[in-house]
């Protein structure tokens, strides 16, 4: 069945207008028949443009000389992501995750001004709260993420809904489709990871984005959307990988307190002073490889007290 020469004009007037230009109803009507569809007039390229508008789209007119020029309002955010590719649509979170940080300097009047233009092309959160991902990992992976699977990430995380993924397991050749709902990218290790909430086993999963093969939208899903609990999916890890909480107690040098104080390592964790300058810090999490590398990492200023398995695992 063809479709309707209307639908690929108006198609076509849209993809133009996304851009970010004003045009007239001529330069519109050339566009348009340029693209595969019989020659228009420019009465009827002023019809589809009153149907866009009648389904909800924003158009804006402005008089120049003796002829008006169409456009799409800058702050209309529906269709402004159309004007991007997908590694630059990607970028432009990136962008904006990493100016927040310079809200509190000395330019801050001007970050805050760069970040309300983003925000009409660039919406909502992509990254975890704190979290953005950059290029300077050493040993970053190269496997090459499919245009058409990042873009459909980064829309379902914007505007959540239920997806089938097709993923190969890392290690594994078998491949699986299954329904989530996307909920975080995450940067870990030098690899591009999307945080999802799977509705049949009802928990947090991390899918490693170059294993992804396929997102198609699961329309036949009509349960309820999982709200996106940040705070929920750091408790259960301690970085990326899940697992049962428990309390841990270590003992920090004096001469690292600092260091260990003043920094997020968990939203457990707590830090007490003792009489002898060191310091105690205790945090609920997983005991998981993550954790044990963390610790084996800083031996020299860390000492596990608590719980024993931890120890254990720790001298293994």
């Amino acid at each position: 069945m063809s479709i309707s020469p209307q639908i690929v004009r108006i198609l076509n007037i849209l993809r133009k207008l996304s851009s970010g230009g004003e045009y007239s109803t001529s330069e519109l009507a050339a566009y348009a028949s340029d693209h595969d569809v019989p020659e228009v007039s420019r009465r009827q390229i002023q019809r589809d443009l009153r149907a866009i508008e009648t389904s909800g789209i924003p158009l804006r007119e402005v008089t120049v000389g003796r002829e008006i020029r169409w456009s799409i309002p800058k702050d209309y955010r529906s269709i402004a992501m159309l004007s991007f590719g997908d590694n630059e649509l990607l970028s432009l979170y990136v962008l904006k995750g990493l100016i927040t940080r310079l809200e509190t300097t000395v330019i801050g009047r001007h970050v805050e001004e760069l970040i309300r233009k983003l925000e009409h092309f660039a919406p909502g959160s992509l990254f975890l709260r704190g979290d953005v991902s950059t290029e300077v990992t050493p040993g970053r992976f190269i496997n090459s993420i499919p245009d058409d699977v990042m873009t459909a990430i980064i829309h379902a995380i914007i505007d959540p809904h239920w997806d089938r993924v097709t993923y190969r397991r890392i290690g594994a050749d078998d491949v699986k489709t299954f329904v989530v709902s996307f909920c975080r990218l995450v940067d870990h290790w030098g690899r591009l990871y999307v945080l999802a909430w799977h509705p049949r086993y009802e928990h947090y999963i991390s899918l490693a984005v170059d294993r992804i093969e396929s997102v198609v939208r699961a329309n036949d899903i009509s349960d309820p959307l999982h709200q996106f609990d940040e705070d929920q999916f750091r408790a259960s890890r301690f970085g990326l990988f899940e697992g049962t909480a428990e309390d841990i107690t270590l003992h920090v040098q004096k001469s690292a307190i600092n260091y260990f104080q003043y920094r997020f390592w968990h939203p457990s964790q707590k830090v007490s002073i003792q009489d002898d300058g060191s310091a105690l810090l205790t945090l609920r999490v997983p005991i998981t490889p993550e954790l044990v590398s963390w610790i084996v990492g800083w031996a020299d200023v860390l000492r596990v007290l608590e719980p024993t398995s931890l120890i254990c695992a720790c001298q293994e």
